[in-house]
């Protein structure tokens, strides 16, 4: 309630009159659909700089959700929520072709 009021006490024809600062606020160019269909440089900036948000975000995701750095398990012991990564691929990429389906076997086990 307190900040509706401070809202709605801005009425100053300097605000919203004519003249007024919120007539010269438009949107810029270049942002709305009609705008970019007329500038036709700005749409493969549009294409890439989306391309390269889109990459970013599906990175940050599997970096929260596939990494070991980040526990959503919550236990306490870090060798429980490691043993999910027993036998698995973790990196993204296997160019030599590894098997990770026996790897796991052929490392010394510490917490016996």
């Amino acid at each position: 309630m307190f900040l509706s009021k401070i809202l709605n006490a801005a009425d100053h024809p300097y605000l919203f009159g004519p003249g007024s600062r919120k007539l010269n606020n438009k949107p810029m160019s270049g942002l709305s659909v009609k705008s970019l269909k007329h500038h036709t440089a700005l749409q493969p900036l549009f294409i890439i700089m989306g391309g390269g948000i889109i990459f970013v975000v599906s990175y940050c995701f599997r970096l929260a959700s596939k990494t070991t750095d980040i526990n959503w398990s919550k236990s306490k012991d870090l060798g429980d929520h490691m043993g999910y990564y027993d036998n698995r691929q973790f990196k993204w990429f296997n160019p030599k072709g590894a098997d990770y389906s026996k790897m796991s076997e052929a490392r010394p086990q510490y917490r016996d």
